[in-house]
Order: C-alpha cells, then sequence, then structure tokens
C-alpha cells in the first residue's frame, strides 16, 4: 500500500511552485494532467456520471485559481488549510508517478531552504 500523500502547513508555498512549475514547464514530464484528465473521465463514466470531460486545462485552471485566493486573500485560509486544499487537488489531478516525481523535486527544495537558512 502506498504511503499516504501529505502536505505539510508550513511548506504549501513551496509545493505550490513545485506544482506551478511543474504544470507550466513546457520541457518537463514530471506532471501528465492530460492523462489525469483521461482517468477522471474514465471514472466517472465508469460511475454513471454525466458531467462536463475534464481537460488538462481544467487542472491548471483550478491550480492557478488556489494559488490565486491563497495571494489575494490570505487571511481568508490558515496555513492548515491551504495544505489541505492543495492536497485536495494533488489527489484529483496527481497520479501516483507524478507525485514521485514531485516529492523528489520537494526534496531538492527543502534542501536548498536548509542550506540558505544555514549560511544566513
Amino acid at each position: 500500500m502506498p504511503r499516504k500523500r501529505e502536505i505539510q502547513s508550513d511548506e504549501v508555498r513551496i509545493w505550490l511552485g513545485v506544482l506551478l512549475d511543474a504544470a507550466f514547464d513546457p520541457t518537463t514530464q514530471a506532471l501528465n494532467l492530460a492523462r489525469s484528465a483521461e482517468i477522471i473521465n474514465a471514472r466517472a463514466k465508469a460511475n454513471g456520471l454525466d458531467v462536463r470531460k475534464q481537460t488538462a486545462r481544467d487542472g491548471l485552471t483550478q491550480l492557478l485559481a488556489l494559488a490565486s485566493d491563497f495571494i489575494a486573500y490570505p487571511e481568508d485560509y490558515t496555513g492548515k488549510r491551504q495544505a489541505e486544499l492543495l492536497l485536495i487537488w494533488a489527489e484529483r489531478w496527481l497520479q501516483p508517478d507524478d507525485w514521485s516525481r514531485l516529492q523528489a523535486r520537494m526534496r531538492k527544495r527543502r534542501e536548498r531552504r536548509s542550506v540558505k537558512e544555514l549560511t544566513n
């Protein structure tokens, strides 16, 4: 059984940066939102749901909406709530292999943050 996904509230901004970078960088294959949309649509169809088909653009739009809200209305979202919302997005849009690749990026950013804090 895979480990449960977690996003710590003090790392929301870092996760958001990693996700936005992966979502918009045309040179990376760390995130495949088109495949995730296909899976979401197949699940909906298998459950007999007649809903609008999801596309990769929907995943990007939802991620941008979260980022926009977190920046525009910081007093409306605690760190814990931001982490919860970002995790909900990740559970829906990130496949296990995408999550693994992004966790590796997070480890690198944590290391850079630690080194930067030590040198300051």
